[in-house]
């Protein structure tokens, strides 16, 4: 097998990045929402505003952090998605 066709593997702790695509009209709110799961969950979320789309309709945060297990990344991106507003997560 050659070195391109290795998997990579992640090293624990890492830094893991989350964009939450969320409805403009309500994105204070969503905001808020995600600071309030920082709090609860211990996260220490780095927040900050990404792109809107062309349309203005939807605007991107992204939410950075450390994780020590990918099953904790996995826990805060099923609760980030559920969000009120947010469409959609990557």
């Amino acid at each position: 097998m050659s070195s391109s066709n290795k998997k990579q593997e992640l090293q624990f702790p890492c830094r893991w990045e989350f964009r939450l695509v969320a409805v403009a009209e309500t994105l204070e709110k969503t905001r808020a929402a995600v600071e309030a799961v920082n709090e609860t969950e211990k996260a220490g979320f780095e927040i900050t505003a990404g792109e809107s789309s062309g349309s203005g309709r939807y605007t991107a945060l992204r939410v950075a952090c450390e994780v020590d297990s990918l099953e904790r990344a996995r826990s805060l991106a099923s609760i980030l998605s559920k969000i009120e507003g947010v469409r959609f997560l990557i």
